[in-house]
């Protein structure tokens, strides 16, 4: 399946029309496009170079692929799969009520996935919830579990229906949305339409400073079109009223994030833990071009670095990879390995028996190629899943060494 793209010219945040390339990659797939049959048409390879704003210094991508193409069917992750991540939830709303409000009346939630947040809102706050996502099966998995769900794309025209249908919200969540927004404006625009005065807006994103200081690759795909900084996002937030008043640092879900807790004012709020987390990116050198463009350099070096490494032990039919996650052709060109992983390990049922969009690399379930994994190379390209792989090999027994590259780049060996 060939899916369009747009190049977009102009900063995501605010709109200045200089943006300087930060970050090189290899051009890969857009989306989770796995092939029923190896001899499927190959999907095509979208840039996904990574820039900065001049201006704002916001980092984000300029290649935008066709967004319905990369959801509705096509998407099938559910956070509910991940007991860490309901855990986290259960923690990001305990967060919520025991330090900023301990009443809510409706709680709306953007991207709600399969409900399993606002389930969480509506058991410790017992009130009316309302979710919005435009992907089929997490909705259907949602409304099954009796969370009001709308199957569509959160927008400014949109939130004025939900207004005059539902009316406004006292919260607004939109968790790990907002690397995936490509229209923030209109979005943002909508939350601050929608929500009522001195309500309050939960958010959570994908955060720059552990993107770059744990070289974390696997958050790189084309659902991300932004990686955020408090630095960027603080002053476009406060352009809709929206004034962020608490910051949590999130380490160990999806390699690192930000909670985020702003409150609907056109006040100007000044939070020191706002400016806490602005020094520390300032220290880091992420809110320069420069900064950025070492880190780039920083990033290859150990990249061919650890490929190298491999190369010297390793050869064709020697590596087998383990998780179809939707970063693994990425991963896989970055280390120079589509021709030498032999099959890939995974444990969805919906991926299992299908193909690699690229290399036509076939994808198993451990059962099938649990005795032929000895002696192996195992490369980990679910990155996220890293610590549950390892223990699950070394439980089943499986004599090999294993490739990871988080939490960082090294090959644990296991017998």
């Amino acid at each position: 399946m060939l899916v369009k793209f747009k190049t977009k010219n102009r900063c995501r945040l605010c709109k200045h029309h200089i943006l300087k390339k930060v970050l090189d990659l290899p051009k890969t797939v857009p989306g989770e496009q796995l092939k029923k049959r190896k001899n499927d048409k190959n999907v095509n390879l979208i840039p996904i170079d990574h820039y900065m704003c001049s201006k704002c210094k916001h980092v984000q991508l300029i290649h935008v692929p066709y967004f319905k193409k990369l959801w509705g069917k096509e998407y099938t992750y559910k956070p509910s799969d991940n007991p860490k991540l309901i855990k986290h939830f259960s923690d990001t709303v305990s967060f919520f009520k025991n330090n900023f409000e301990k009443k809510i009346n409706f709680a709306f939630e953007i991207g709600s996935n399969d409900g399993i947040f606002l389930k969480q809102i509506k058991r410790e706050f017992n009130s009316r919830v309302l979710g919005i996502d435009p992907s089929d099966e997490p909705v259907a998995l949602a409304k099954k579990n009796n969370i009001p769900t709308i199957k569509n794309f959160f927008n400014y025209s949109m939130s004025k229906k939900i207004k005059k249908k539902y009316g406004s919200p006292d919260l607004i969540i939109a968790n790990n949305v907002f690397a995936h927004m490509d229209d923030m404006h209109s979005i943002v625009r909508g939350i601050d339409y929608l929500l009522k005065e001195n309500g309050y807006f939960i958010f959570e994103a994908s955060y720059l400073l552990d993107v770059v200081n744990k070289h974390l690759i696997g958050t790189m795909i084309h659902e991300h079109v932004s990686i955020h900084s408090i630095y960027s996002l603080k002053p476009f937030l406060s352009l809709y009223n929206l004034q962020i008043i608490g910051l949590k640092h999130v380490d160990k879900i999806q390699g690192g994030a930000i909670v985020g807790i702003a409150v609907k004012s056109k006040k100007i709020i000044q939070s020191n833990v706002v400016k806490k987390f602005i020094n520390k990116e300032k220290e880091n050198n992420l809110t320069t071009i420069k900064g950025m463009q070492r880190f780039n350099n920083i990033f290859h070096l150990r990249i061919n670095k650890f490929k190298n490494q491999i190369n010297r032990k390793y050869s064709k039919n020697s590596i087998v990879g383990y998780g179809a996650a939707r970063s693994a052709p990425l991963i896989i060109d970055l280390f120079d390995l589509r021709n030498k992983i032999e099959y890939i390990i995974d444990d969805n049922p919906r991926k299992i028996n299908k193909f690699l969009s690229i290399g036509n690399i076939p994808i198993y379930n451990f059962k099938n190629k649990r005795n032929n994994l000895n002696n192996k190379l195992i490369f980990i390209l679910g990155w996220a899943q890293t610590e549950r792989i390892v223990l699950f090999l070394k439980k089943n027994k499986i004599k090999a060494n294993i490739a990871t590259i988080f939490p960082k780049f090294q090959i644990i060996k296991i017998s």
